[in-house]
């Protein structure tokens, strides 16, 4: 039972240091850095004289996103941008050094109106704190599967994707945006857990029962939206000490459900 109680508090401290971190990751969805813009997208200019021209990006391209007063901003990184093809309604690199923005006008005829939506996303490495309440050990050797739900903590290590899109909704005049995001990502897991050892999952050559140390490790996909991730796992577990090779479940694959957040 000390194992077990110890692995709670472990789980609730590690969840709590990692509530610090889930502030900077929804800064995602808040944009204020570099992502990739889809095609086909209309931006906006204005010179010194106020003269405001549309301009399209005809291809994908990386550009820093920022937002103010619920107007969205673009910055193109010059390396991505065609060279300069003297086009006036297109993006190209003579564009690098201006800031564009998503502009609507909404039809003053409409008590509320919005704005197509504006797409981006962006790919990183991504390490999450996850824990998994429920696991399902498929049968073997003659015993039947077992559903554990021990507390447990591990670690994530893989790719993200985030899925972005902003546009602007009009009421009666008054203007604010809508941000929404959508994350999904492969990659491995690393955790750990207590295991009850007994004659029953031994084949009844560890006579005594206690709590052993698991350790896991796995392929998991992830899916998040805003500040929640979820996901599904594929791991195989063995125990940390010499009961391990007498473990019927040992190196037997399970099946988890992983619920964690984002810690880098």
């Amino acid at each position: 039972m000390r194992i077990r109680q110890a692995f709670l508090l472990f789980v609730l401290l590690g969840f709590a240091s990692g509530c610090a971190s889930v502030a900077r990751r929804y800064q995602i969805t808040e944009l204020n850095r570099v992502f990739r813009v889809r095609a086909n997208q209309t931006f906006f200019t204005q010179d010194s004289h106020g003269k405001v021209t549309k301009k399209t990006l005809n291809y994908p391209a990386k550009a820093a996103l920022y937002q103010e007063q619920d107007t969205l901003y673009a910055e193109f990184v010059s390396t991505t941008l065609r060279a300069s093809d003297n086009d006036p309604t297109t993006i190209d690199q003579a564009d690098s050094m201006k800031t564009l923005f998503v502009h609507y006008n909404p039809r003053v005829n409409f008590v509320e109106e919005k704005s197509p939506w504006f797409y981006y996303q962006l790919t990183t490495f991504d390490i999450d704190l996850f824990t998994i309440p429920f696991k399902y050990r498929f049968s073997t050797a003659g015993r039947p599967g077992q559903l554990s739900t021990s507390a447990n903590v591990g670690v994530y290590a893989g790719i993200r994707f985030d899925l972005g899109r902003y546009r602007n909704i009009y009421y009666r005049r008054d203007q604010h945006s809508d941000i929404q995001s959508f994350s999904f990502g492969i990659g491995t897991v690393l955790s750990i857990d207590p295991v009850l050892v007994n004659g029953f999952n031994t084949a009844g050559r560890v006579t005594d029962e206690y709590e052993a140390l698991g350790v896991n490790y796995g392929l998991a996909t992830i899916f998040g939206y805003k500040r929640v991730t979820a996901g599904l796992v594929l791991g195989f577990e063995n125990l940390a000490d010499r009961n391990n090779r007498l473990w019927v479940y040992r190196q037997k694959p399970w099946l988890g459900l992983m619920v964690g957040i984002n810690i880098n």
